[in-house]
């Protein structure tokens, strides 16, 4: 019998890493961080940044990185994830496709755009924009600028 994800222990990533979530969790239900539970392997490690832009939350991927974002099946009402530092949640936001006509407040990097924009994908405020933003930004949270740096990803 397959294991289910609960069975599975989480590959632990050292530095920045972007989990998609074990249970489909709606993005809107999102807030409350403790109680995320992460698939067994990153959709993005820190392997797959070539440069992380702090000004603008852009993420430059390598080939591999970029196939698998791009292949992501997304719904229109988006696809949770959580950025981690050393497997631990610091925020959450969703995946999102621009054809979408949902709002969304929290977080969001676009497949679509970053399908456009090859092979660079945005960390963003709010869909469809940052009007729809709500909240504090977390982005730049000091964590996850320092695994950046330290891993020679941030400029």
């Amino acid at each position: 019998t397959p294991l289910s994800p609960a069975t599975i222990t989480p590959t632990i990533e050292n530095g920045f890493s972007i989990y998609l979530l074990a249970q489909n969790i709606p993005p809107e239900q999102l807030a409350i961080l403790s109680h995320l539970q992460l698939e067994n392997r990153p959709v993005l490690s820190i392997n797959d940044i070539v440069t992380y832009a702090k000004a603008t939350h852009e993420i430059e991927l390598t080939a591999s990185g970029y196939e698998r974002i791009h292949s992501l099946s997304v719904p229109v009402n988006g696809k949770a994830f959580a950025v981690c530092v050393d497997g631990q949640p610091i925020y959450a936001g969703a995946f999102w496709v621009g054809y979408s006509s949902l709002i969304f407040d929290g977080i969001v990097i676009d497949t679509i755009r970053a399908a456009k924009e090859h092979p660079v994908i945005q960390i963003q405020l709010g869909y469809p924009g940052p009007a729809f933003f709500h909240g504090d930004d977390p982005r730049s949270d000091p964590r996850i600028l320092q695994a950046l740096e330290q891993a020679g990803k941030l400029k």
